[in-house]
């Protein structure tokens, strides 16, 4: 378990980097005033499959400080998760003029495995963890020809299904070590956020097109609690002798790189 205030570098940076790379190469476009007579006022729907590797960046606020062996109200820790899921989108594109603009929605299947990290490096004895199951997102972007290829540009909200959870185990009666009920938790939700996203496309052929894209979602922050109600820790969250729940703010972040196969239904 890392502590400190930032997450998951790794999806953060490909990001940084893709967009980096998508508005060097969007200058000036290079399509004829006749390319864009014969697409002015054209309309079209499209469908795609996409596969692609993301990370799943959770940043923990101990609100009260139960973890770890200090006991220091307030403790970050950060952590994540990689994978490579798969999905579906659809949609449909209008070119007025000059700029395409298209709405789309998709859907992510497969999740990530879940991301979990010891933060009692002391005691050995609390671990965090957090899943994304699904996403999915309904975006409206704008795409400009670079001559043969484009770029665009897309955001909107997202929806996603995750799962969190903080496990306390300690030993019983028998000697054996146990789940702590009282001082764990375990929940799945699903969150809504935003997404934004760019990327580059290239047509293959009159109906597919291919198209290289990054994506971040964020789900901003949830609060959940660990009952904390046995007379064993009666006041460590809470004032002095009252049990009180032991609270976790969570917050969700997800970065996707995906290639993406698209095929035009209409032309």
């Amino acid at each position: 378990m890392r502590s400190g205030a930032a997450s998951g570098g790794r999806g953060s940076l490909a990001v940084v980097w893709t967009l980096a790379f998508v508005a060097a190469v969007a200058g000036p476009a290079s399509v004829t005033a006749e390319d864009r007579d014969a697409a002015a006022g054209r309309s079209s729907a499209y469908v795609g499959v996409f596969a692609g590797w993301g990370v799943l960046d959770v940043r923990m606020l101990d609100e009260d400080g139960f973890t770890a062996s200090d006991s220091s109200p307030g403790q970050i820790f950060a952590y994540d998760a990689d994978g490579s899921p798969v999905g579906i989108l659809a949609g449909w594109e209008f070119v007025p003029r000059r700029t395409a603009i298209h709405v789309e929605l998709d859907g992510l299947f497969g999740g990530l495995p879940a991301a979990a990290r010891q933060v009692d490096p002391v005691g050995m004895d609390e671990t965090a963890a957090s899943e994304l199951r699904w996403a999915a997102t309904a975006r409206v972007g704008v795409r400009r020809s670079l001559g043969r290829a484009a770029s665009f540009l897309s955001g909107g909200v997202a929806a996603a299904g995750i799962s969190a959870s903080f496990t306390d185990v300690d030993p019983g009666p028998d000697g054996r070590m146990h789940v702590d009920r009282d001082d764990s938790f375990a929940g799945r939700s699903t969150r809504v956020g935003w997404v934004a996203g760019a990327g580059l496309e290239m047509p293959l052929g009159d109906v597919w097109t291919l198209r290289f894209e990054a994506m971040r979602m964020d789900f901003g922050e949830t609060v959940d609690e660990a009952p904390n109600v046995m007379d064993v820790n009666a006041g460590v969250c809470g004032p002095s002798g009252l049990p009180s729940p032991c609270e976790y703010r969570i917050d969700h972040r997800f970065d996707l790189i995906r290639l993406v196969a698209v095929r035009r239904l209409s032309r």
